[in-house]
């Protein structure tokens, strides 16, 4: 433990030192703090404009993923932020409640309030903040894929969704996960097993709706640590999310951006469960893309086991804040730039930029470029 705190003590102060050396990370960025309701909740966050942009013309706004996320979600958002201020668009991003200034706590919140939550964030920005009829997108991160075709139904003229290493099925995301955990960790075969068989019997006990007590009283025969009563009724309320009926009317351009060494999310499967959900919805177009080299986040790697590495985690942040969007894999930022030009003005339609390239893209589940329309 104490050589992992060290090596956190020494990020922390390479991390200083980049920071010192590197370029501006905000260079061409406006960054203004803002505050608005949610509910009970005050959430606090930022309008990021162009530089020199005094009203935002055309928006994207931020949903975040799972944990304590703060607004720049440690410095990851800050790539994106450039590419779209670069691309004449402002960002709009928060303190997930509970987090930083936000009040609340994101822990009691569904699905469904968490898309509430979006939905109260873009009517004070189109409310107050000035962005009145002008574009607006939403971009969402992993969980967050169970949240933003929500707010689509509930908001008018929301332009276009753009989705990062989003899942199907919240139950299948968590087995799939566990078993990339346990590879990455090196258990032997038996002991993948056991461990797998003792997960499904805590999954079993929170599809059955049991009180904390009964889950202490189970997890303590095992001798495991248990996770915190607020992480297990938040597990409660939302185990049973899953995206396909929320995209069977979907009607707004989806872009769904996975990278094929994800280790929380089943990249392949899940890229073709999407194409097929969306092939069929009402919306005008979309795109499915699946990078090469390219983590849950769509940052370069190649391996997919460094993913569980808390070590390699923190690594992975400071080269974030060393290389900026050189940090992401292949293609990722022209993809996001081509996408979000279709949308400036006139009426968009498909672009070429992020169809598939991989030979395994090419199956039926993902042929006809992945391009609806």
């Amino acid at each position: 433990m104490k050589w992992l705190k060290r090596g956190l003590i020494a990020l922390v102060l390479i991390g200083a030192f980049v920071v010192i050396a590197m370029d501006d990370p905000n260079a061409g960025l406006k960054r203004q703090a803002i505050h608005f309701n949610a509910g009970d909740n005050q959430l606090a966050g930022e309008l990021i404009l162009p530089l020199g942009t005094e009203t935002p013309h055309q928006c994207v706004v931020f949903v975040h993923g799972s944990g304590d996320v703060p607004t720049d979600a440690f410095g990851y958002y800050l790539p994106l932020w450039r590419v779209l201020a670069a691309n004449g668009w402002c960002a709009l991003s928060w303190d997930k409640p509970g987090v930083g200034d936000s009040s609340g706590d994101w822990r009691s919140q569904s699905m469904q309030d968490r898309a509430d939550e979006v939905a109260a964030a873009i009517r004070y920005l189109r409310q107050t903040l000035g962005l009145k009829d002008g574009k607006l997108g939403l971009m969402g991160f992993s969980q967050a894929g169970w949240v933003i075709p929500k707010v689509a139904h509930q908001v008018e003229d929301i332009d276009f969704l753009i989705s990062v290493g989003g899942a199907v099925n919240w139950m299948a995301q968590s087995q799939y996960s566990g078993r990339q955990r346990r590879l990455a960790t090196g258990y032997s075969e038996s002991e993948s097993a056991a461990e797998q068989a003792a997960e499904e019997k805590v999954d079993a006990l929170i599809q059955s709706g049991a009180s904390y007590q009964q889950y202490l009283d189970h997890i303590n025969q095992d001798d495991k640590a248990p996770m915190s009563e607020a992480f297990w009724q938040f597990v409660q309320c939302n185990w049973a999310s899953d995206v396909t009926a929320d995209f069977t009317d979907l009607d707004v351009p989806m872009l769904a951006l996975f990278g094929a060494r994800d280790a929380y999310v089943d990249s392949d499967k899940t890229a073709s469960a999407y194409h097929q959900l969306l092939a069929n919805a009402p919306l005008p177009f979309y795109h499915v893309r699946v990078f090469e080299q390219a983590d849950h986040s769509l940052l370069r790697t190649d391996n997919i086991a460094n993913a569980h590495n808390e070590y390699h985690r923190w690594l992975t942040l400071a080269r974030i804040w060393w290389q900026g969007e050189a940090a992401f894999a292949d293609g990722v930022m022209p993809c996001l730039t081509a996408w979000l030009a279709e949308f400036k003005s006139g009426q968009p339609r498909p672009t070429t930029i992020c169809v598939p390239e991989r030979a395994s893209d090419s199956k039926p589940a993902l042929n006809a470029d992945t391009t609806q329309g």
